[in-house]
């Protein structure tokens, strides 16, 4: 009668050493591609939405309201009222105030804060919550301004800049990270720096704001 031969103690406990030391080193690899993945369908759904509904904000005569207002609070309410909220399915709006953003304060790439404030980003603003968690800041800033800081040209007075928040309230709060910029002008829904590679290179960087990295995730 043959004899089969079996493991002994010490082969099997090889064998759970060397599994677990392969598990160690794929398993936060794989875990970092499906975070990467996860945070690039986010990217391009918010995108989506955003870009769909102005559209239909442009097919509304919304763009052109912007030739004429000039930056006022309550211009931004009206402006998002009639044009913007009616394409967006929210769960709660808030006017200047906490509620819809996150509450450690936001940062830009290179480290610095963009605001401390509760209540989002810039001074008077209009923030909202999607119905997947998406969190928005709306807000109005003037041409001359968006052309220095965003590096987008418009005819009108005035453009409105949108930020996102792929992750709501979750950490890290940061441009470039979970926070994503786009603008609307009378020429539609446009990104930073548009068409100016270098500018983009840099602001999308350790040492820039990450306005610009929404780039680097919709090529994808």
């Amino acid at each position: 009668m043959e004899l089969k031969r079996a493991f002994t103690l010490s082969e099997v406990l090889i064998t759970l050493v060397i599994i677990g030391v392969v598990a160690a080193i794929t398993v936060p690899v794989l875990q970092e591609q499906y975070t990467e993945l996860e945070r690039i369908s986010r990217i391009k759904k918010n995108y989506s939405v955003l870009s769909n509904a102005m559209i239909r904000v442009q097919a509304a005569g919304g763009h052109a309201v912007l030739h004429t207002e000039s930056g006022s609070y309550s211009e931004l309410k009206k402006w998002f009222n009639k044009y913007l909220s009616p394409y967006l399915i929210t769960t709660k709006v808030c006017y200047n105030e906490t509620g819809c953003w996150n509450t450690t304060g936001t940062k830009y790439l290179n480290g610095t804060n963009a605001s401390s404030s509760n209540s989002g980003v810039g001074s008077n603003i209009i923030t909202a919550i999607l119905n997947d968690g998406t969190f928005i800041n709306v807000d109005f800033w003037l041409k001359d301004d968006i052309l220095s800081y965003f590096g987008v040209e418009t005819n009108q007075v005035q453009a409105v800049t949108i930020y996102f928040d792929i992750n709501g309230a979750k950490k890290p709060n940061t441009f470039g990270k979970d926070i994503f910029t786009v603008l609307f002008t009378e020429y539609g829904l446009i990104l930073p720096f548009k068409d100016d590679e270098s500018r983009i290179d840099t602001d999308c960087s350790s040492s820039g704001r990450g306005h610009s990295c929404i780039y680097k995730y919709l090529k994808k």
